[in-house]
C-alpha cells in the first residue's frame, strides 16, 4: 500500500511541467528546496502546504542540512551522502546524518527535473517531494 501512494505521489508531482523548458535543472542538494507535498505513514496519507498549514524548507549548505517548518529551525543536522542498500531495493545516494542524536532519519534521493524527492529510509515512513526555491 505505502509503495503505491509513493508511485502515486511520484506520478502527481512528475506531470507537472516546469514553466520555463529552457533552464538546465540543477542536480545538486546545495541550496534551499520548498516542500510541495509527502505521502506515506501506516495510513498512507497525503499532506500538501495547504492541508497542514505549514511551509517547510529544507537547506543544505555545505556539510549541514536544516529543515525549517513555519520559518522555525526544526532540525540542524551535519550530514554526509552515502550509496546504501536501500529498503525500496537496491543501492541508491542516501542523506545520512553525521550526528545520531538528532531526529534525522536516512533518506534516498533523487532528481526529476527541477524537483528533488526524498524517501525516508523506514517502513510506513514519508516519501517527500520538493522544489528548489528561489
Amino acid at each position: 500500500m505505502k509503495k503505491f501512494f509513493l508511485l502515486l505521489v511520484i506520478t502527481i508531482f512528475s506531470s507537472c511541467s516546469s514553466a520555463d523548458p529552457e533552464v538546465a535543472p540543477q542536480k545538486t542538494l546545495e541550496g534551499k528546496w520548498s516542500w510541495i507535498g509527502s505521502s506515506g505513514g501506516i495510513a498512507g496519507t497525503y499532506e500538501t502546504p495547504e492541508s497542514t498549514n505549514k511551509v517547510i524548507y529544507l537547506e543544505f549548505s555545505g556539510a549541514t542540512f536544516k529543515k525549517y517548518i513555519n520559518g522555525k529551525l526544526d532540525i540542524e543536522s551535519a550530514y554526509t551522502i552515502k550509496t546504501e542498500k536501500s529498503i525500496f531495493g537496491g543501492e541508491r545516494p542516501m542523506i545520512v546524518s553525521n550526528e545520531p542524536s538528532k531526529k534525522f532519519v536516512a533518506m534516498s534521493f533523487e532528481f526529476d527535473g527541477t524537483k528533488l524527492y526524498l524517501y525516508e529510509e523506514c517502513y510506513d515512513c514519508y516519501g517527500s517531494g520538493y522544489v528548489r526555491a528561489k
